[in-house]
């Protein structure tokens, strides 16, 4: 009977030595699991210097050339241009002045090319200058619209191609020809 139960006895310390191991592993697998560290956030892609406005004054021998401003840029040091959005451009030189808006463009900061894209409009007092895109180049002071270009003015309308605008002797040369379409007030010149 004795040893009936000192096995009993044992038995139960065993069995109870069981859970207590079993439950100590239970806990011990609950509190020390962590869940794993979320992965490394991937790299972010390298953001490009934006601004949210942009103004720059050309100053050459000491007279201002052109004031451009640009309601947004973006730079990219890559191949060192800017990206602009909203352009408003201004040329100055003797007598009136050339002011020039476009929907984008890219300025190259080496060569200091500008490059308007969108709706492009040229005015000097009456005359307005319509195009799809212009460039300007400043080793030559002109602006180059390659596109279909509207020039018109009170009362005249011309349509063509290839237009060059010299700014430095105020010429306008059209390459291409298409229309040109004029309005006479009174044949014996009264208004």
């Amino acid at each position: 009977m004795k040893n009936d139960i000192d096995i009993r006895g044992r038995s139960r310390w065993l069995w109870v030595l069981g859970v207590m191991v079993i439950l100590g592993a239970g806990a011990w697998g609950l509190w020390g699991y962590r869940t794993p560290p979320p992965p490394p956030k991937p790299a972010a892609t390298a953001q490009l210097p934006r601004m949210e406005g942009l103004s720059l004054t050309e100053i050459h021998e000491g007279d201002k050339t052109w004031v451009l401003e640009a309601k947004k840029a973006d730079f990219h040091p890559e191949n060192d241009t800017v990206s602009i959005s909203g352009v408003r451009v201004e040329f100055f030189g003797p007598g009136e002045d050339i002011r020039v808006k476009a929907d984008a463009g890219i300025f190259n900061t080496k060569t200091r090319v500008l490059t308007l894209k969108g709706q492009v409009e040229m005015k000097r007092s009456n005359l307005m200058i319509t195009t799809s895109e212009a460039t300007y180049v400043p080793a030559e002071r002109v602006l180059i619209a390659p596109e279909h270009v509207v020039i018109s003015e009170p009362g005249l309308k011309v349509e063509g191609r290839g237009l060059r605008v010299e700014l430095a002797t105020k010429k306008v040369i059209m390459a291409q020809h298409h229309l040109t379409e004029f309005q006479v007030k009174d044949w014996r010149g009264k208004k």
